[in-house]
C-alpha cells in the first residue's frame, strides 16, 4: 500500500483542480492553515506531526473528485474532537455546510467496544449521519483508509479491533456505494493485520503465480488487442490480479485450494460503447474457450451498487485461466469510484440530478435502524444489518421483467416488501416460476415471482421472522403481529375485598405476574382491618381471567374477588 505521508497542501490543490474545476483553492488553504495551527502541538503515534493525517485524508478525497466543502471538512475533521475548536467556530469561519460534515464525522470517531450493544449504537450513529449527508460517510471511509495504512504504530489489540471493524463494516459500505477501489484497499489493509500469516502466505503465492504466468497473460492480451484492432475496435486492455483478501475469502468460504481459484487473473477490456462490449465478447469467444456456467451479464442486469460489466472465465494461451471483464469507460469509472463518479451532479441534501440513485442501496440499512427500535436486540440488529450490507445478492424478476436485488436466501415475503409495503402486508399467494409456493420459500437468482394480494392483512406467523432476511420485512411483520396481539387485549378492573395483612398487595401482584398479565394500576384503601383493592390489568386469553380469579380466591384472607363489568 502506498505511503502518502509526504502529501502537501499543494498536492491537494493540484489534484483537486485536475478532478473538479469548481474547487475553491483559497477556502481549502484557509482550512489547512486553521487545522495546522490547531494541531501544531499534537503528534501521531508514529511521532509525526498530526497534520499529516488530515492532509492524507483530504488527498484521498481530492483524488476522488470531491468538492471544496468535503476537502475542507477532511482537513478540519479532527479539530472539534482533539482541540479547543467548537462546532460554532467552524460554522462561523467556514460555513454551516462544512461544520455539519465535521460534526457528523466527529460523532463517528469512537471505536466500538467489545459489547454488541455499544457496537450497535455506534453503527446507528454512523447511518443516521450518513442519511443526513452522504459526504460524512465518504469522508469517514477516507479517514479509515489512512488509519489502516498507518496501523503499524498501534498496539496489537488496537490493530485487531480496527481491522475487524473495517472488514465487517467500512469495506461493505464502500461496496454498497460502488467504491470498489476503496473497498479493496480497506480489505487488504485490514487483512494484513487481522490475519498476518495468511496475508504473507497468500501474497507470496500470488506473486509467484504472477511471475510464472506473466508471459502467457501478456501473450493473451497481445492476441486479443490484435484481433480487436482488425475489427476496428481500440479499447484499453488491462491485466489485473484479484485482491489478496478476495483470494483469502474464496479459499476459506468455498473450502478450496489456492490452485483451484479460477479468477485469480483478470483481463479487463474497456471500450467506448455498450454495443461494443457484446461485439468484443463474441470475438473473444471465437478465439478462446470459456468455462460453461461462468458467463454473467451485469450490463443487462446491473448489481445493486450500479456495477456493470460482462464477465466470464476464459482459457487463454496454453490453457491459462483468467476472468474476462468487458465494460465501457463510464462503467469502469462507476466501478472504481461508485457514488463519487457522479460528483458534482450530486445534491448532498437528498436528491440527485443524475438518474442513478445510490440512496436506494442504503435503504436496507435504514430499515435495519427501524427494526432496531422495535426489537431492542443488539445481536439481532447486527445480524440483519450485516445481511443487508454484505456482498451476496440474488436477482429476482417480476412477471413484467423488472429486477429486484435482494440479500441471498431472501424469501417471497422479502420480495413482496421490496415492491411495496402494502403488497407485503397483504400478500395472499406466491407464484414462483408459475408454481404456487409457500411464502417463506427461499428465492434464487433468475426466479420469476408473482405476488397476489388480498383485501385483509396477511396472517403472519411469528416463526416467519426467523426466515425472512430483510429488515423491511421483519419490521413490518412485527408491526402487524404486535397490532394483532393488541386487538385481543382487554382492560379489566378487578375488585378485591380482604382482611388486611402483611404482604397482601405483594401476593396479589404475584398472582397476576404468574399468569403473565401486565398490571397497569393498583390502588388500595384500608378501613378498620379490611382492605379494598382495585387492580387494572391487561387481559388476553379468556381462560386467563378465570385462573386469576380462582388464584385470588385461594389466597389467605381474601373474602371476595370479582371483575367489574
Amino acid at each position: 500500500m502506498d505511503n502518502t505521508k509526504d502529501i502537501s497542501i499543494r498536492d491537494i490543490i493540484y489534484i483537486s483542480k485536475m478532478k473538479n474545476r469548481n474547487i475553491n483553492k483559497n477556502k481549502i488553504i484557509k482550512a489547512y492553515k486553521y487545522a495546522k495551527e490547531k494541531h501544531k502541538n499534537q503528534k501521531r503515534k508514529s511521532g509525526e506531526p498530526y497534520i499529516i493525517h488530515p492532509l492524507n485524508v483530504a488527498y484521498i478525497l481530492a483524488k476522488l473528485g470531491l468538492d471544496t466543502e468535503t476537502i475542507c471538512a477532511a482537513l478540519l475533521h479532527d479539530v472539534v474532537e482533539d482541540t479547543d475548536s467548537t462546532y460554532n467556530d467552524i460554522k462561523e469561519l467556514f460555513g454551516i455546510d462544512i461544520a455539519n460534515i465535521v460534526e457528523g464525522v466527529t460523532k463517528l470517531s469512537i471505536l466500538f467496544k467489545t459489547t454488541e450493544k455499544t457496537k450497535a449504537e455506534n453503527y446507528k450513529k454512523m447511518f443516521i449521519a450518513m442519511e443526513k449527508d452522504i459526504r460524512v460517510i465518504i469522508l469517514k471511509l477516507a479517514d479509515r483508509l489512512h488509519n489502516i495504512m498507518t496501523l503499524e504504530h498501534l498496539k496489537r489489540d488496537r490493530q485487531i479491533a480496527i481491522s475487524k471493524e473495517t472488514i465487517e463494516l467500512y469495506a461493505p459500505i464502500a461496496n454498497k456505494l460502488g467504491m470498489y477501489d476503496m473497498k479493496v484497499k480497506l480489505e487488504d489493509g485490514a487483512f494484513k493485520y487481522l490475519y498476518p500469516e495468511d496475508y504473507i502466505n497468500i501474497k507470496d503465492r500470488v506473486n509467484k503465480k504472477i511471475t510464472s504466468n506473466n508471459e502467457l497473460l501478456k501473450k493473451t492480451k497481445y492476441k486479443i488487442e490484435l484481433e480487436l484492432k482488425k475489427q476496428r475496435i481500440f479499447p484499453n486492455v488491462i491485466i489485473d490480479t484479484k485482491s489478496l483478501y478476495c483470494v483469502y475469502k474464496n479459499i476459506t468460504e468455498n473450502n478450496i485450494n489456492f490452485d483451484e481459484i479460477k479468477d485469480l487473473f483478470r483481463i479487463k477490456i474497456i471500450t467506448n460503447k455498450k454495443q461494443d462490449c457484446y461485439k468484443i465478447l463474441g470475438i473473444i469467444n471465437k478465439m478462446y474457450f470459456f468455462l460453461p456456467g461462468s458467463f454473467k451479464d451485469f450490463i443487462s442486469i446491473p448489481k445493486n451498487n450500479k456495477y456493470q460489466a460482462i464477465e466470464e472465465i476464459v482459457l487463454g494461451e496454453n490453457g491459462i485461466i483468467f476472468e474476462l471483464e468487458i465494460c465501457t469507460f463510464i462503467m469502469d469509472k462507476i466501478d472504481k469510484y461508485g457514488i463519487t463518479a457522479y460528483f458534482p451532479y450530486f445534491n448532498y441534501y437528498g436528491e440527485k440530478e443524475e438518474k442513478t440513485n445510490f440512496k436506494e442501496n442504503l435503504s436496507g440499512i435504514y430499515d435495519s435502524l427501524e427494526l432496531e427500535k422495535m426489537v431492542k436486540d443488539p445481536k439481532g440488529f447486527l445480524k440483519t444489518l450485516k445481511d443487508e450490507i454484505l456482498d451476496d445478492e440474488i436477482y429476482v424478476f417480476t412477471p413484467k421483467g423488472d429486477i429486484k436485488v435482494l440479500p441471498k436466501d431472501s424469501t417471497a415475503i422479502d420480495f413482496a416488501y421490496s415492491i411495496h409495503t402494502s403488497i407485503g402486508n397483504h400478500i395472499n399467494r406466491c407464484i414462483i416460476n408459475s408454481i404456487s409456493m409457500p411464502f417463506i420459500t427461499k428465492l434464487k437468482t433468475g426466479n420469476i415471482v408473482e405476488i397476489e394480494i388480498g383485501r385483509k392483512e396477511t396472517n403472519f406467523q411469528e416463526e416467519w421472522l426467523k426466515e425472512v432476511k430483510t429488515a423491511k420485512a421483519k419490521t413490518n411483520i412485527m408491526k402487524i403481529l404486535n397490532k394483532n396481539k393488541n386487538r385481543n387485549i382487554k382492560i379489566k378492573t378487578f375488585k378485591i375485598v380482604a382482611k388486611d395483612r402483611d404482604n397482601l398487595a405483594l401476593d396479589i401482584t404475584n398472582v397476576f405476574s404468574k399468569n403473565k398479565v401486565n398490571i397497569e394500576n393498583l390502588e388500595a384503601e384500608v378501613d378498620k382491618e379490611k382492605a379494598y383493592i382495585k387492580v387494572i390489568a391487561q387481559i388476553k386469553p379468556k381462560d386467563c381471567l378465570l385462573n386469576i380469579l380462582n388464584s385470588l380466591d385461594n389466597l389467605n384472607s381474601i373474602e371476595k374477588a370479582y371483575v367489574e363489568k
